[in-house]
């Protein structure tokens, strides 16, 4: 079965092949095979319209259409901008009357049933063609979202990507020429809908032929008529064009119980799942063992066993993080957890003093499997111990004594953000979120930090408002001056003297000038000279990193004193 709808196969049978046209003008009846094949995809077309193809898929009562009333709905046509209206009608003996009047108002097979796509036009307004809306009692049904740039109803699958359920695609069939619009929607979802509805899929189609400026009329031509209980059609065809008008009915291939039997098993307790295996530092036995992290391989202090406690740590490589990092639309990375959208999270992890990134076992058996071998894959036996923070705060629960620099900074930017002075531009959450401290010893992650730091931080300063403070106290800027110089002047003015203004900025201008060195277009031997004088000086990047925010941090408290912000600490 196909995943995925194939619009190369709806091109086909909307326009002439380059080569061969004659023979497609006058074989309309191919284009029912492209209806077959697709009802037998994942994913099903509910709408097309272009040249030579209208297909319009909608809902009907089942009990209506089983056995389906071929003549009644060969009689029925569905407009496409068939709506939601407010009737006013008056005669028939019953005077004026105003009332609520769904579509599918004609024939008597579609009533009660639901329609699902509609093309309404703004009359002397709307330039260009009508946009796609669908049934809001089908999307939010299914949980489904618009997202813009994939033009598409979306949800979040098990693994917390982004998965187009109705998608809604336009195609140019040639320069200058008509366009080709599609709704598809993927089977299970709809078999889904129709099951719990009690509905069936009834698509109308109309699939006509010819050469534009080359054809007359129809006249008296051979017809057909094809007849199967849930495909019915009519056609004809004379020398240079063919048309099949028709209807087929799909009918849902998921029985009620198999849904409710799904929902038992998801729900289940006892349901069999996958674990993997892990190198750990027993807390209880105090040795290293590599276990399963399936809870029935796992223990907790109450229990009297010999098995692995569930709060014995984990150890990997720090590249872990690369791919929680790399990708903050999906994934949240704060300081202790991680999540991924909604679809899972991670409770607690840390980096130790050894550089590695750890968690706990039992907090890893609640990640899906395919997120545990993810973990597996940088599984390693421990270096050292978890970090002071992660036994202060898990172990002995208690407040953590370590300091954070880059927490304390964050924390006091959200205080400014909360109430800005006119010196302060307020910094995104994204911002806030972005700045974190380099999680392996990778030159690039180190650059991509100091980057994110230096906009956190530095770039929160208005030059503007900074110069008017510093006319107000009796200074005067030079016009070159950038932000920092000028907070440097405040300082002076205030009483600090030259040098200890420069020592107090000296911390946010190197972050400053790093970042230029690092990200800008420096010479290779700039940025290895930096990287080696950092590695020489702190040992990995990753405690450069860490005694520079602790260096900005305790500067930054000066300057928010000398601008009139107080003191911002917790």
């Amino acid at each position: 079965m196909a995943r995925r709808f194939n619009i190369e196969a709806l091109k086909a049978i909307s326009q002439a092949p380059a080569s061969g046209e004659a023979e497609w003008l006058v074989a309309a009846e191919d284009s029912v095979k492209f209806l077959k094949e697709n009802a037998q995809c994942e994913e099903l077309v509910i709408f097309a319209s272009g040249p030579a193809t209208l297909i319009h898929a909608v809902l009907a009562p089942l009990k209506q259409v089983t056995p389906a009333d071929q003549k009644d709905l060969m009689h029925t046509f569905v407009q496409t901008d068939e709506s939601w209206v407010i009737q006013k009608s008056y005669g028939g003996g019953e005077g004026h009357r105003v009332y609520l009047e769904a579509p599918l108002r004609s024939g008597k097979s579609l009533l009660g049933g639901e329609k699902l796509v509609f093309r309404r036009s703004f009359t002397g307004v709307q330039k260009g063609e009508s946009p796609v809306e669908l049934s809001q009692k089908l999307v939010h049904a299914l949980g489904l979202h618009f997202v813009l740039e994939r033009n598409a109803y979306c949800r979040l699958d098990d693994r917390g990507d982004i998965e187009d359920v109705i998608r809604v695609i336009r195609t140019e069939l040639s320069p200058g020429r008509e366009s080709l619009t599609a709704v598809t929607i993927l089977a299970k979802d709809i078999s889904t809908y129709m099951t719990l509805a009690d509905m069936a899929l009834v698509y109308f189609f109309d699939f006509t032929r010819f050469k534009s400026g080359a054809f007359n009329r129809w006249g008296d031509h051979p017809r057909i008529e094809r007849k199967a209980p849930d495909l019915f059609y009519h056609g004809g065809s004379i020398g240079n064009a063919s048309y099949v008008n028709g209807r087929m009915i799909a009918r849902s291939t998921i029985p009620l119980e198999q849904l409710i039997d799904d929902w038992k098993e998801e729900s289940n307790p006892t349901r069999k799942k996958e674990y993997a295996t892990f190198k750990i530092f027993d807390r209880k036995s105090g040795v290293e063992v590599e276990t399963s992290c399936a809870p029935e391989s796992l223990s907790n202090y109450f229990q009297k066993s010999d098995l692995p406690w569930e709060i014995s740590p984990a150890f990997f490589r720090p590249d872990v993080l690369h791919r929680f990092k790399a990708d903050p639309e999906k994934y949240s990375l704060d300081d202790r957890y991680i999540s991924c959208r909604n679809a899972w999270y991670l409770k607690s992890y840390d980096i130790n003093e050894a550089g590695q990134v750890h968690a706990y076992i039992g907090d890893l058996a609640r990640l899906p499997i395919e997120e545990q071998r993810y973990w597996q894959s940088f599984n390693e036996w421990p270096k050292g111990t978890i970090s002071k923070r992660a036994h202060e705060n898990d172990i002995l629960g208690e407040f953590s004594s370590e300091y954070d620099p880059l927490h304390l900074l964050k924390y006091k930017i959200g205080k400014l953000n909360a109430a800005p002075p006119d010196w302060w531009q307020p910094r995104g959450e994204a911002q806030i979120d972005a700045a974190r401290y380099p999680a392996t010893d990778s030159t690039l992650e180190w650059a991509n930090e100091i980057l994110a730091f230096d906009q956190l931080l530095v770039e929160g300063f208005q030059l503007k408002p900074l110069r008017k403070l510093l006319e107000d106290r009796g200074g005067k800027a030079d016009a070159s001056w950038a932000s920092l110089r000028v907070i440097a002047e405040i300082l002076v003015v205030s009483g600090k003297t030259v040098d200890d203004a420069k020592a107090l900025l000296k911390p946010l201008s190197r972050l400053h000038a790093l970042r230029s060195i690092l990200k800008a277009h420096s010479s290779v031997e700039e940025k290895n000279k930096e990287e080696q004088e950092a590695r020489a000086a702190y040992g990995t990047l990753r405690a450069h990193f860490k005694d520079l925010a602790g260096q900005c941090d305790k500067s930054f408290d000066t300057i928010l004193l000398a601008l009139g912000a107080g003191d911002l600490n917790p």
